[in-house]
């Protein structure tokens, strides 16, 4: 039996049993069970999509810088190389040479670059809370260092290869400089495109964490703490002295009792509701809340029709406008609902009860911005095991000083007892979006450093490898000015290329991302032509001093020296 019957079995279990209709069982892989159910991990499978690929990306990056430095010194070797061969030198011996040169470079590479893992390690760590252990991180490295070398070597042999297989080559290989270094200018925009990708991430990473952070949630969380009963305070009459010590507490300003939790998303949706005019065919999931007469109040949110109910009021319910419309009630305030009880009869279905809707909330958002707004059902009823107390704007510290100091003349351990204020949670479900933003913009200054390393070493070989015809240029009566627009046009060239193989790819990996969050931020076209006007900037920066100086030498002695 193939897996997909098997899930389809399983899935109508429950109707085959004549057991409640409205449960559906289903299989989900092992594999997917830590990131489908834990929530709350800090990261999503999109991040680690996306940090796995920022890597490789990284990787690239220094490849291309690597290639591109290479092949300048190949070409300002190929004289000496070819002298070689003329006196005797095997082909091999040219190529064992060289290749003991670069592996001696590379392990040091290597070392200095252990060196530093080992020395950043306990401050990465800390970032995603993550442990790695110091054996198993040696031995990664090691893995990856092999295999960087083998790709470095394997490309490294190319070019000597076809050096002394081609024995048209003489000791006079002008012909061979003169041609156009396509491989070195694609190794420089390959770069460029690395680093615009970066970039953009780490800003579309920004923007969203500035979207989250002042999103409207349709409710007051500043100057709100949530108090949460653990399971080793067994004794009421404690919980009961506790919340009597916070009513006599001056700072404090509203005291309401709640199973409304802040999270990624809901595991429990109910689907037994019932109203008139509801169709035999809808079966829409509901969020559900308990809580007390002063919920309202103390979140401050705002009411669109009806009042909250009062404190004596029993069987009511206030909807959020989602629920309103879900359920199609074009007059909400007086109508009558029915939602199951949690008691399940005989035949398997859930006993229901009687609700009568007194007001109508305007939407807030119960769970990050992952998650969309759901059709809401706030009830009546008082949860022991969570309060949440609003406090005079600033005095959050100062009261949670003064209740933790209340815990011990009331005899509770201040371990049994959690409290947090809302933005304090709000920062950890943003957590992933704050590590990612910080990750991001360290690849993206690594990698534009690397870029521009490599961009400077090409200058340098450019500036070289064209004295000679900058020299006649200014003979002929070019100005300085001239000179330097023809590096500038190559360069700027160069960049708006790269963005144009990079910006469609960074849009799509970040468009992607952005998918999964409810609630998200756009991508606007300002963002991606800035991005790319900086690096051009940047880039004229770095080439400016080089193209200067050899644009101000003397020609005579350039021409002396070409001679």
């Amino acid at each position: 039996m193939d897996t997909e019957t098997l899930a389809g079995q399983i899935r109508e279990f429950t109707s085959q049993i004549a057991a409640n209709p409205n449960i559906e069982l289903r299989m989900l892989p092992i594999a997917d069970v830590r990131h489908r159910l834990n929530t709350e991990l800090p990261f999503t499978l999109g991040f680690i999509r996306l940090f796995v690929a920022a890597g490789l990306l990284l990787l690239f990056s220094a490849f291309f810088n690597f290639l591109n430095l290479y092949l300048g010194l190949f070409r300002q070797r190929i004289r000496e190389l070819r002298q070689r061969m003329v006196v005797g030198a095997t082909g091999r011996q040219v190529i064992l040479q060289m290749m003991f040169e670069l592996t001696s470079v590379t392990v040091l590479a290597l070392a200095l670059a252990l060196c530093l893992v080992v020395t950043v390690r306990p401050a990465l760590s800390g970032l995603p809370d993550l442990s790695v252990e110091l054996p198993l991180l040696i031995y990664q490295f090691v893995v990856c260092g092999v295999l960087v070398m083998a790709l470095m070597c394997i490309t490294a042999v190319f070019p000597l290869w076809r050096l002394i297989r081609l024995p048209s080559y003489k000791l006079r290989v002008t012909s061979y400089k003169k041609q156009a270094p396509i491989l070195r200018r694609m190794a420089v925009v390959m770069q460029l495109a690395v680093s615009v990708v970066f970039i953009v991430a780490a800003l579309v990473v920004m923007m969203q964490l500035r979207f989250v952070n002042h999103k409207d949630l349709g409710f007051d969380r500043r100057g709100v703490i949530q108090i949460t009963r653990m399971w080793q305070v067994t004794d009421n009459n404690k919980w009961t002295a506790l919340m009597h010590e916070l009513e006599a507490m001056p700072q404090i300003v509203n005291i309401t009792a709640s199973d409304f939790e802040l999270q990624h998303d809901t595991h429990i949706l109910d689907t037994e509701v019932e109203w008139t005019g509801k169709s035999i065919n809808e079966q829409p999931a509901f969020e559900s809340i308990n809580a007390d007469n002063r919920f309202a109040e103390t979140f401050r949110l705002n009411m669109k029709q009806g009042a909250w109910w009062n404190e004596s009021d029993q069987h009511k319910v206030v909807l959020n406008e989602e629920a309103v419309r879900v359920m199609g009630l074009h007059d909400p305030i007086g109508a009558v609902i029915r939602m199951g009880t949690g008691w399940i009869r005989e035949d398997g279905t859930r006993s229901m009860k009687e609700y009568e809707v007194v007001g109508v909330v305007r939407d807030f958002h119960t769970l990050s911005l992952r998650s969309r707004i759901y059709p809401l059902i706030i009830k009546e009823g008082s949860p022991d095991l969570m309060r949440y107390i609003r406090v005079l704007p600033g005095q959050e510290r100062e009261v949670i000083k003064r209740i933790t100091a209340s815990l011990a003349d009331i005899d509770i351990p201040a371990a049994d007892i959690q409290l947090t204020p809302l933005d304090d949670i709000y920062d950890r479900l943003n957590h992933a979006e704050q590590i990612g933003f910080r990750l991001f913009s360290v690849l993206a200054t690594i990698c534009l450093l690397i870029s521009l390393f490599g961009i400077y070493a090409v200058v340098v070989a450019s500036t070289q490898r064209r004295r000679k015809e900058i020299a006649i240029r200014k003979v002929f009566g070019a100005e300085v000015r001239d000179i330097v627009r023809i590096f500038v046009r190559e360069h700027t060239l160069q960049v708006i290329m790269a963005g144009v193989v990079a910006l469609p790819l960074a849009y799509y990996a970040m468009h992607r991302w952005l998918q999964g969050y409810a609630y998200r931020t756009n991508i606007p076209w300002w963002l991606l032509a800035g991005v790319v006007f900086g690096i051009i900037v940047v880039v004229l920066l770095t080439v400016l001093g080089q193209v200067l100086k050899a644009a101000h030498r003397n020609p005579a002695e350039v021409v002396k020296m070409e001679s």
